[in-house]
């Protein structure tokens, strides 16, 4: 090993002394002729054939692909007719009623982007609606965690419906309670505006 480094301390020694030489010095043109004559011709060995691991009208990617958009459109179709997302917990634990409670979800959240567009004018009155639904929501998720391990689920599910009910109910009494305070307001001002 030592042997192959002295020699090569000494080529590059050599070359760094004698670099000026080498750059004025250019090859002649019949070079390359003279190295590729002086290289024996041998015979072009037939290609042959390499074998592929897969067919070539299957292709991986494709497959992967059309796995993941079926996979992809099922998850959408679970979604749509079972509310998976909305609440994902209950969906995997009574998939029959999943989409009873998608439903109720839906309604309250509808009713409550009207509350909160309603009640934007007295934010007092949105404070008292939103704690009297924070209870029903809390009994709620006290029912959705019991759910799990709860001896009977068809009664825990019936108590979880009722509850998604009385939730309706209520968002539906404070949306006429706004109303007609609006309607009250709307009036009133009417009344009391100055004529020109």
């Amino acid at each position: 090993m030592k042997k192959f480094s002295d020699k090569k301390d000494r080529l590059e020694r050599f070359v760094r002394d004698n670099r000026d030489g080498f750059d004025v010095f250019l090859p002649q043109d019949s070079l390359w002729d003279r190295i590729e004559n002086s290289i024996p011709s041998v015979p072009a060995e037939p290609q042959k054939k390499v074998k592929r691991l897969s067919n070539p009208y299957f292709d991986w990617r494709i497959a992967a692909g059309v796995i993941l958009a079926l996979g992809t459109g099922y998850l959408f179709y679970l979604n749509n007719e079972y509310g998976v997302t909305r609440d994902p917990g209950v969906a995997l634990k009574v998939p029959a009623y999943a989409r009873e409670f998608n439903q109720y979800n839906v309604m309250i959240d509808e009713k409550r982007s009207e509350i909160i567009k309603l009640a934007s004018n007295n934010p007092e009155l949105y404070k008292d609606f939103s704690a009297d639904l924070q209870s029903l929501e809390s009994s709620y998720q006290n029912l959705k965690s019991d759910l799990g391990n709860a001896p009977n689920q068809e009664a825990l599910v019936r108590a979880m419906i009722e509850n998604l009910q009385y939730q309706v109910d209520l968002l539906n009494r404070q949306l006429n309670i706004l109303q007609r305070i609006n309607k009250a307001s709307q009036s009133h001002e009417k009344y009391n505006s100055p004529t020109i």
